[in-house]
């Protein structure tokens, strides 16, 4: 038999219901099978044979008359539900289960049922591949996922004590200042590498080893800052250059309005961070008479005592999101990131096909980050970040 049946015929959605009215009819003794057959359209062997099944009761007891499931099927349209709910528990807190896993789950979990199993089950003391690929067909709401690796310090820093508490110090600010959704800002910083995975190519089926032309086996890192509000506006990000000192060549070509810093490292600093703020208050125009919101992580450069007095005195109200909870509740992280690093790949692929033997340097990132930055940081996707996070509308 194929292992992906097509049903040939149509299945008569009422069928259960017109079975039941004829086993109560034959039950009850007001009608014969060959007249219940004629009334409902049910094969008369049909109704002969469920009419046996409950003829010792008398009346039909409350339930599925016909069995849902497939009769090869070994596990229970329920069991398999309960199987179900029990790996998307585990998925949820962080522990789910591989396919190798739930194939012992669903062979112990027939061994203490005392269900029939095949041998092969009993041989491997686990279910088989065809089983568990039929298993996600028939169960719609799960399917195999790549996880994304979460530290142990991130899993038990994002709970919900922590996460009402961030709620509560915004929905006190909201109330108090009345912020418009204009003036609620996020900013956050993401790598910016000479070298990022290329996009996917169509290639020879098959072939083990696909490879794709890069400028280096290791890229150096460029740290971007990003501004952005839950109105759908942005403010022309920050970029940090790993030099002692950055020329207006490195960054004029990038996005719109965009500047360039220096550290040797290439990472964000505290006196930076200060520099950032205010070039984002030359855009947001912000006073202590008309405030805005900036909500950021608690990483040590925003929390510079620079900035810090400087945001005080500018109307620049700061919220900083608990620890490890940024990939969950910050806009950034949720809706932007992941999109532009895609395209910064796929734009650094086409400079790399269109510059044979070229390498990428870090002057050309801000150039290169252009096109990413104004495609990915689209009014829609700005707006949806906030909304799932439930900073605005406030949730």
């Amino acid at each position: 038999m194929p292992r992906n049946y097509v049903r040939k015929t149509l299945k008569d959605p009422n069928q259960e219901a017109k079975l039941r009215f004829a086993l109560n009819e034959v039950l009850s003794g007001r009608c014969t099978i060959r007249q219940a057959a004629e009334k409902t359209g049910l094969p008369k062997s049909t109704i002969a044979f469920y009419s046996k099944r409950h003829q010792a009761g008398g009346l039909l007891a409350p339930g599925q008359i016909k069995r849902l499931e497939h009769p090869t099927q070994i596990l229970t349209a329920l069991m398999e539900t309960e199987l179900a709910d029990y790996l998307k528990e585990f998925s949820i807190i962080n522990h789910g289960l591989s396919t190798k896993e739930t194939r012992e789950i669903a062979y112990s979990y027939s061994v203490a049922n005392n269900i029939k199993i095949p041998i092969s089950w009993i041989k491997n003391e686990r279910a088989s591949e065809d089983w568990c690929s039929g298993f996600i067909k028939r169960n719609k709401t799960i399917s195999v996922r790549k996880p994304e690796p979460t530290s142990q310090a991130r899993a038990a820093g994002f709970n919900k004590p922590v996460v009402m508490k961030f709620f509560d110090n915004l929905g006190m600010l909201m109330t108090k200042h009345q912020f418009k959704a204009h003036e609620l800002w996020n900013c956050d910083e993401t790598n910016d590498p000479t070298v990022n995975p290329p996009p996917k190519i169509i290639a020879t089926k098959g072939t083990k080893q696909v490879q794709q032309t890069v400028s280096a086996e290791r890229g150096v890192n460029v740290t971007m800052l990003a501004f952005i509000n839950a109105g759908g506006g942005w403010v022309p990000p920050v970029f940090v250059f790993p030099w002692k000192k950055v020329a207006p060549t490195m960054f004029q070509n990038g996005p719109l309005g965009c500047i360039g810093l220096p550290h040797e490292s290439g990472w964000m600093t505290g006196q930076n961070f200060f520099k950032s703020l205010q070039h984002f208050h030359s855009f947001v125009k912000c006073s202590k008479e008309k405030p805005i919101l900036l909500i950021m992580d608690n990483h040590s450069s925003h929390l510079d005592f620079q900035a810090v007095t400087f945001a005080k005195e500018n109307g620049i109200v700061m919220l900083t999101l608990p620890p490890h909870c940024s990939h969950v509740l910050q806009p950034l992280d949720v809706t932007l990131f992941g999109p532009f690093k895609k395209a910064i790949g796929s734009t650094q692929n086409d400079w790399i096909n269109k510059n044979p033997g070229g390498r990428i340097s870090i002057k050309e990132i801000a150039q290169l980050s252009r096109y990413p930055f104004e495609s990915s940081f689209t009014p829609q996707k700005i707006i949806k970040g906030f909304e799932i996070t439930g900073i605005y509308p406030y949730n």
